[in-house]
Order: C-alpha cells, then structure tokens, then sequence
C-alpha cells in the first residue's frame, strides 16, 4: 500500500512539473512577442494543427496597415520547443494570408495558424 502511495506521488510531482515548465513556455512566448510589437502595430495569435496528431503551431503575426511587420512560430511536441521569427510572411497583406495565398507550400498547421492570426486581425481592423 505505501508503494502505492510514492507512485501516486511521483506522478502528481511529474505532473505539477509538466505544468510549471508549460507555464514557463508560454511566459517565454509572450516574451518573444513583445519583440515584434512596434508603436502603432496590432498582434494576434493563431493555433493550427491538431492537438495530439503532429501537434500544433502558434503563429503570432503584428500588422500596422494590413501588412505584417513581424510574425513568430512556436511549434514542437514539447514544452522545451522555442518560437522561431517566420520572416516569408512579413510584408504580406493580411487579407492575403487569411485567403491561404502564398502559404500553399507550407505545413497545414502553419498556413491554418497564420490564417487564423490574420482572420483575427481583420475582424479587429474592423471594429475600430
């Protein structure tokens, strides 16, 4: 029964373990989105892919004008996987890319992510 009781533990400290370190990741992205953020510009973040099935991408697009002045992905299985700037798609007009035009050769969850992002910033633009 005490066995019992030390493995319950040491999957509830992986467990909490697991959850500080995704917190960690997304203190880390937030981070690295404030890099693209420039006076005068708008960011939104997009999700693509599927949860368990390749995992998914984040894609953060800043866009002053409809046009992207800066975009970052953070893709990987785990919570080590760092983002990474994505600079084909900066100069693109948003409208473009929440059309999926000129992500056609990229990852599914890459070009879902950005349209996503863009569709946001659109739907933004449109409030004010």
């Amino acid at each position: 029964m005490e066995f019992l009781i030390w493995i319950f533990l040491l999957i509830a400290g992986m467990w909490a373990f697991q959850l500080y370190l995704a917190v960690k990741q997304s203190q880390r992205f937030g981070e690295q989105i404030k890099e693209i953020r420039t006076a005068g510009t708008t960011t939104s973040v997009g999700i693509g892919g599927y949860r368990y099935r390749g995992g998914r991408a984040f894609v953060a697009l800043a866009q002053k004008d409809g046009v992207v002045t800066g975009a970052r992905v953070l893709s990987g299985l785990s919570v080590f996987a760092n983002s990474k700037p994505w600079d084909k798609v900066i100069g693109m007009h948003i409208s473009d890319i929440a059309e999926g035009k000129g992500l056609e050769s990229d990852k599914k969850k890459l070009s879902q992510g950005a349209k996503k992002a863009a569709e946001t910033l659109i739907a933004e633009n449109s409030q004010t």
